[in-house]
């Protein structure tokens, strides 16, 4: 499928978690909601069904670090796999609610996110 590497793209999702995180924070702050500090903040994306759609990247990221500590070491099957869960979950489903569409909602938005997002799709270009 391609030859990115692994960690590269576990830290491009890792970063875009990050600015995704900040950027439904700041819309939720920005609707006179109030987070009252980062323990308040950890309760909100691990449990509230407003931020639920970070959760799936999330977990995608935790595949990753697992895949990338499994003994023997990871095959080319399954990191392709891995890279093509990436691809569908930013670029799948535009079907309402899903996290793509969320994702595409958010890239038109916060400038930072489409250009994470544009480095992050050199993974998915074929080789």
């Amino acid at each position: 499928m391609n030859d990115h590497p692994l960690p590269t793209l576990r830290n491009q999702l890792l970063s875009l978690h990050k600015i995704l995180m900040l950027a439904e924070r700041a819309l939720y702050e920005k609707e006179g909601n109030v987070i009252q500090g980062p323990n308040h903040f950890l309760q909100l994306l691990t449990g509230d069904a407003r931020f639920a759609w970070l959760r799936e990247l999330s977990q995608l990221i935790v595949m990753i670090d697992e895949a990338m500590e499994e003994k023997p070491p990871i095959t080319t099957e399954r990191k392709d796999a891995l890279v093509n869960e990436a691809r569908l979950l930013l670029t799948g489903s535009n079907e309402s609610g899903s996290f793509a569409s969320k994702y595409a909602a958010m890239m038109e938005r916060v400038p930072s996110i489409a250009t994470a997002h544009a480095e992050i799709s050199k993974a998915f270009a074929p080789r």
